[in-house]
């Protein structure tokens, strides 16, 4: 396998959702994306299973499981959304700021409920955008050259 994209992974952590799982083919280097539900289904099949009483992109997925499965040792699983702390990283941006007055707003913004909506209400109202996406695209990207060198994968 060619050397993996630290930016491809990055942006898969950058959308990771619950309930779905994410595998590299450390062979191909193909990201794969599975639904648990799907997988589920994969375990419990038996090798004659035909999958039709599902629609045809179900069945598509449950055969990319079945797949990821059969093939276990081709496949390495990126870190999950607990493993991605987006509110620790949106945190750690928080503290990243100079101004104290704007740290300290930020902060205050992301205690409690409704700290995202709040956190990216601050962020558009003080002009922070660009700053803000670079420094969460360079958590990933960090994120990303963990796991790759935890699990020997060459990247670029």
């Amino acid at each position: 396998m060619n050397p993996i994209s630290l930016k491809e992974i990055a942006d898969r952590l950058d959308c990771l959702m619950d309930d779905w799982r994410y595998y590299l083919n450390i062979k191909t280097g193909e990201i794969v994306e599975i639904q648990t539900e799907y997988l589920s289904i994969a375990e419990d099949s038996e090798d004659d299973d035909d999958f039709s009483e599902y629609k045809d992109w179900e069945q598509d997925s449950i055969r990319d499981a079945v797949m990821v499965l059969e093939n276990w040792d081709d496949f390495v699983e990126l870190p999950d959304k607990r493993e991605v702390n987006e509110y620790e990283i949106m945190e750690n941006f928080c503290y990243s700021q100079e101004d104290d007055k704007l740290r300290n707003k930020l902060c205050n913004a992301i205690a409690g409920r409704g700290a995202f909506r709040r956190f990216k209400d601050l962020v558009d109202q003080f002009g922070l955008e660009n700053q803000w996406y670079a420094y969460k695209d360079e958590a990933l990207c960090e994120i990303a050259r963990d796991w790759c060198e935890f699990n020997n994968i060459q990247y670029k």
